[in-house]
């Protein structure tokens, strides 16, 4: 959140509010089991078996595309023959609690073989940062469409911030509904890109003259705080958060910036409690200064 502040000065300070968009990216393919995906038509086991997994996202974004990876083609479940079958997946996006946010379908060819399979062009606007959950089925799996491939999952459930959910299913409405699926073992693969919009409050309407960064504030903060510098000429720089161990958890503008006073929204959700650092450079000039997050 930024922070609302008024200068008592002789002059009017025109404060600009821009939002600056950052490819927004979490990638989970640790490969190391295969979980049935699809229908099954063998006597006395016909089922349709969907999957969801949930996922923690610590930004507010534009979801643009979300993916699961299977194993194999999908193939008949009686007398398979190792070529692929054209099939329809849906990918439901639900919030927290399950309730569908937007629904998406693709097909996918014959061709297929083994991959990630890819809903492009989501375009959904996430209300929040927080958990998500990502289902998906396969259509008419149960009836006319009985054919199978492995979902690729990691076997020790190594995603940190979600898990893995499984539901057999004989309608598309049992595969809508969320609250009796049952959790899993192992996490899914799934990759997940979008748009991260951060605002920046620039005032460039003041003279600058010297380079400045200042202490953050509120400080410490829980989760956000604001981080304002000043930098007199034109200037390519950089503003990067670290924790204690020196390892880069956040880098907050990455670009060439015209002579101002700048203020940036840092958001800690999803990081522990604990002693971190921002560190700005611009030009030659280069300064550090120490923020504490606690929950």
């Amino acid at each position: 959140m930024l922070l609302n502040f008024t200068k008592s000065m002789a002059v009017i300070i025109l404060l600009t509010s821009i939002s600056f968009a950052q490819n927004f990216e979490i990638k989970f393919d640790s490969l190391s089991a295969s979980y049935w995906f699809g229908g099954d038509n063998r006597p006395g086991m016909e089922r349709n078996v969907t999957v969801a997994q949930i996922v923690f996202i610590d930004e507010q974004i534009n979801l643009e595309s979300f993916a699961f990876y299977f194993t194999s083609p999908f193939d008949s479940a009686t007398n398979g023959t190792g070529e692929g079958h054209e099939v329809s997946l849906k990918l439901h996006i639900r919030d927290s609690v399950g309730n569908i946010l937007q629904t998406e379908q693709i097909i996918v060819p014959d061709t297929f073989m083994g991959g990630w399979v890819t809903w492009s062009n989501i375009n959904l606007e996430l209300p929040e940062t927080g958990t998500y959950i990502f289902s998906s089925y396969l259509v008419d799996g149960y009836d006319s469409n009985m054919v199978y491939s492995g979902l690729g999952c990691d076997f020790n459930a190594g995603y940190p911030d979600g898990e893995m959910y499984v539901k057999e299913v004989t309608t598309e409405l049992e595969a809508e509904t969320w609250g009796d699926w049952s959790q899993h073992a192992w996490d899914a693969n799934f990759w997940l890109i979008g748009i991260s919009n951060s605002t920046i409050v620039e005032d460039n309407a003041e003279v600058v003259q010297n380079f400045n960064l200042a202490q953050n504030y509120p400080n410490p903060f829980n989760p956000s705080t604001t981080i304002s510098f000043s930098i007199p000429t034109e200037e390519f720089l950089t503003l990067k958060v670290y924790n204690s161990l020196g390892e880069e958890v956040a880098e907050l503008i990455n670009e060439t910036k015209p002579a101002g006073n700048y203020s940036v929204s840092f958001d800690a959700v999803g990081l522990t409690s604990g002693i971190y650092f921002y560190k700005i450079t611009a030009g030659s000039f280069i300064d550090v200064k120490k923020m504490i997050y606690l929950k």
